[in-house]
């Protein structure tokens, strides 16, 4: 698994490295927050990812849905 997400992060890196400056201002057509970019995703994106990591490491699995629990089983 850790190598699949390795993958992910690169393709999700080199997707991003070809945004130009008028793509991170892009909103979402038909939002209703005109903040909601393409910048501020990504910002919140990478956001949520450190804390995940930071919680693998710390082997905290407070406060999260366990897999089957999500999917409502």
């Amino acid at each position: 698994m850790a190598e699949e997400l390795g993958w992910a992060a690169e393709a999700l890196a080199r997707r991003l490295a070809t945004l130009t400056a008028d793509d991170w201002d892009r909103d979402g057509a038909g939002l209703a927050d005109s903040r909601l970019t393409v910048d501020f995703f990504t910002r919140h994106l990478l956001h949520d990812i450190a804390h995940d990591l930071a919680e693998v490491r710390r082997g905290d699995r407070s406060g999260r849905a366990r897999p089957e629990t999500a999917a409502g089983h």
